[in-house]
């Protein structure tokens, strides 16, 4: 067997451990045409970098479509190989179901072309496959021309000859009718009539006539009832002009025949540009329906890199997804492998997501390779595998009257025969299934084996000796899913660097057994085992403490930063109007000092002219005085008020500060306490209102001071600044609902009228939750999706009250 066939056998074996098959399932939920169904279920798995990032990038500008409020106007179309096999055969004619098949491609080629050619810079991608669409327009209108598109049938349009075959035909059954309608009254004023009417045998106008009259009436016998009684009789005097009827019909049936043979001879010519486009169609539907499958999960295309390492970052399971139909009932994984660490052994209870976790990661990298978008961050990565090698669940043999055991033997070792570096091997619950102590030890030397080779692998076990083998081995780390040792259930969480403990007398406890028999159990194990799973508890129980610790500090450090950029940009703005505003009170004060001359200059020449007569100086000085009373009017309006200087505060030494005690941060004129002394550079550590930071010595006052200095002043504190924006994406919808509840009461005391909160898009269901919450908060007057180029549904912008 070649390496590539045994490639190709080592992938499909892991495609089925991972389930790949239901993920390519649901996809072809949004497939158009069943061709479409079957290409994606044998989506091929790629190796070459450049051709998956092609093949992603097609995906993701088709997601951009979708996400635009626009799509890919692909109707339905027929599976047309059978249809094109025909046309292969030189004269061989198709039915009118065929062509009409072929036309709806054509047209839904030509409506896609046309579609992207008016989007080309918008979706390159797209376009550079629509583009090589052959538009046929005169084969689709002579098709239309010719055959109804819902019935099947020909149209008198097919042919001039049709046509006028059809209307005598037509003129010739009125002209049979009339006749036997004359010979019917006569016939039935005898009553010679079983019945009064017209009827049909073989294709013919007839009477139903009594078998006593049957001599009366002059004609052709076609049949006669099941008694005998009635005979069903063509007059002789309209025998003439039915068998006309006849050859106008054969006539008729050569013209369709000879339309449909043209067709076929048409559909022929243009059987490779039928071909092509048929082709371009269907890659286009499959990448349309892996695009509606990436917007209905919330996915993103994985950056690809060729150095075989695996970024996750809120990765979720898909079929998961498709079980819970809410991306808040499935906790996310975030894990690396490859780049500090080639081996990841992954430990804790039963039913703790172990399992899961590896899958996930599998499937990542198998629907990565198929073309997928993975429901994860966008900033996820994934490495460019050889082969995917998987172990995964109890897939014993019958036929080959194989044990559990042997079977996963049997698999291992195909594993160490050819798994090479960069390649991914996944097994469950290594070691398990024979004797723990022989198992333990094969586990060991096959992990050490493909870890020297540079082979990524990801295990689940439950060893203890495996838990110590990656705390000392390089390369190799510790991983567990985090278990809630006050409620004894799992969180489903992933943690890295740390081994899991299995928490069995602890649950067993918990459920009821019998204290006497855990007792007995814990004793069996001895001190230094039990003493390593309560170390693994403790340590734990710790680590989600020291956790929300840092979640909390991430959070303080955020709104650091926003309350440094709202500072700069408010200075920045200040300074700009100041300037502005000087540039004004110069412009006007000149105009005032030009007036003022003006005024100074007509008083003196008015002066001279008269020689100085006494009732002209004093009504020269009149006018004076009356411009200066007006100059001060107009130099109050552009001359800022005087600012009330309150007195300052004593400045504080750093002898002085002491932790706990209240002062004053004069450029934000806001009231802080002190939390620790000034460091070797002279900055506080304060606190603000929920935020701590270092401030300068000298911006700090004495509160005391202040108070004592400004005894008919009433000291107001400022709130902190607050930023225009929420940014919410990736929290859970009840830690983003108190986030948007604590950040709206503190943007409505610093002034806010009208804020931005960041959801994302994703699958919407964050952004419906914070809606629904808004609808009924007190201190909302309004809200709405901001407008296209501002985040469009993915922020919501809000009116305070």
């Amino acid at each position: 067997m070649s390496d590539a066939e045994t490639d190709r056998q080592h992938l499909e074996a892991a495609a089925e451990a991972l389930e790949l098959q239901k993920v390519l399932e649901l996809v072809t939920r949004y497939a158009t045409g069943p061709a479409a169904v079957q290409e994606i279920v044998s989506l091929p798995i790629l190796s070459d970098a450049r051709q998956i990032e092609k093949e992603l990038g097609r995906v993701s500008s088709s997601r951009r479509l979708l996400d635009s409020g626009e799509d890919l106007p692909i109707d339905y179309y027929d599976d047309l190989t059978s249809i094109f096999n025909n046309l292969k055969v030189q004269g061989r004619r198709l039915t009118p179901e065929a062509l009409v098949a072929l036309a709806r491609l054509a047209k839904i080629a030509r409506q896609v072309r046309t579609f992207l050619k008016e989007r080309q810079e918008l979706y390159p991608p797209l376009w550079d496959i629509a583009q090589q669409i052959i538009l046929l327009r005169e084969f689709e209108q002579a098709v239309r021309r010719a055959i109804d598109f819902s019935s099947f049938e020909i149209l008198d349009s097919a042919s001039p000859a049709l046509r006028r075959i059809r209307r005598e035909i037509e003129s010739t059954q009125q002209a049979v009718r009339a006749k036997l309608q004359k010979i019917l009254q006569k016939a039935a004023a005898k009553d010679m009539l079983q019945e009064q009417l017209i009827t049909v045998r073989d294709g013919r106008l007839v009477l139903m006539v009594k078998d006593e009259f049957k001599r009366s009436i002059r004609g052709i016998v076609h049949d006669q009832s099941a008694t005998g009684q009635t005979l069903f009789v063509e007059p002789v005097e309209t025998v003439e002009m039915s068998n006309r009827i006849r050859q106008l019909e054969a006539e008729e049936r050569a013209e369709i025949e000879r339309i449909l043979e043209e067709l076929s001879a048409l559909a022929g010519e243009h059987l490779e540009a039928l071909r092509q486009d048929y082709y371009q169609v269907l890659v286009l539907d499959v990448i349309r329906a892996k695009a509606k499958y990436s917007q209905v999960c919330g996915s993103s295309a994985a950056q690809v890199n060729t150095g075989g390492a695996i970024i996750l970052y809120a990765a979720r399971h898909p079929l998961l997804l498709e079980k819970y139909q809410d991306p808040k009932k499935v906790v996310p994984l975030q894990l690396k492998l490859g780049k500090t660490f080639n081996t990841l052994i992954i430990t804790g209870p039963n039913a703790g997501g172990k399992t899961v976790a590896m899958k996930t990661v599998g499937l990542a990298v198998l629907m990565t390779r198929a073309g997928l978008h993975i429901p994860a961050s966008p900033d996820s990565e994934i490495g460019l595998m050889g082969r995917v090698f998987a172990d995964i669940g109890d897939r014993q043999s019958i036929e080959d009257d194989l044990s559990t055991f042997t079977s996963h033997m049997i698999r291992l070792r195909d594993m160490l025969e050819h798994a090479r570096a960069n390649d991914l091997v996944l097994i469950d619950e290594m070691g398990s299934g024979t004797d723990p102590e022989e198992g333990t030890a094969l586990a060991l030397a096959a992990l050490r084996d493909l870890n020297e080779r540079g082979v990524r692998a990801i295990v689940t076990t439950h060893h203890g000796a495996l838990k110590v083998f990656a705390h000392n081995t390089p390369g190799v780390e510790n991983g567990s899913m985090i278990f809630d040792v006050k409620t004894l259930q799992p969180t489903y969480e992933f943690r890295l660097g740390v081994p899991g403990a299995s928490y069995a007398f602890d649950i067993g406890s918990r459920i009821g057994l019998d204290p006497q028999v855990i007792a007995a159990a814990r004793s069996l194990v001895g001190a230094d085992r039990g003493k390593l799973e309560m170390l693994i508890s403790d340590l734990q129980e710790k680590i989600q403490q020291q956790e929300e610790v840092i979640r909390k500090l991430e959070q303080e450090e955020m709104r650091l930063q926003e309350l440094i950029k709202l500072y700069e940009e408010r200075s920045e703005r200040l300074a700009a109007n100041e300037r502005k505003l000087k540039k004004q009170a110069i412009q006007e004060s000149e105009a005032i000092l030009a007036r003022a001359n003006a005024a100074v200059e007509e008083a003196i020449r008015e002066i001279r002219e008269q020689h100085a007569a006494k009732e002209t100086i004093r009504a020269s000085r009149e006018r004076l005085q009356q411009e200066k009373t007006a100059l001060k009017k107009e130099l109050q309006k552009i001359r800022p008020p005087r600012k009330k200087t309150a007195p300052r505060g004593a400045a504080l030494d750093a002898s002085q500060i002491a932790p706990g005690m209240e002062v004053l941060w004069r450029p934000q004129q806001a009231r802080a306490t002190v939390i620790d002394a000034p460091d070797a550079e002279k900055r506080v550590y304060v606190q603000v209102g929920s935020l701590k930071l270092r401030v300068p010595l000298q911006e700090l006052e004495s509160v005391q001071e202040v108070r004592k200095s400004r005894t008919a002043n009433v000291m107001v504190e400022r709130s902190v600044p607050v930023s225009q924006e929420l940014d919410v994406r990736g929290m859970r919808a009840d830690e983003a609902l108190a986030a948007v509840d604590q950040y709206l009461s503190e943007a409505l005391l610093y002034g806010w009228e009208e804020v931005r909160i960041i959801h994302g898009k994703g699958t919407g269901a964050l952004r419906k939750a914070i809606t629904e919450h808004l609808q009924h908060h007190p201190n909302v007057a309004s809200f709405g999706a901001a407008p296209l180029g501002r985040g469009d549904i993915g922020v919501t912008e809000v009116k305070l009250k």
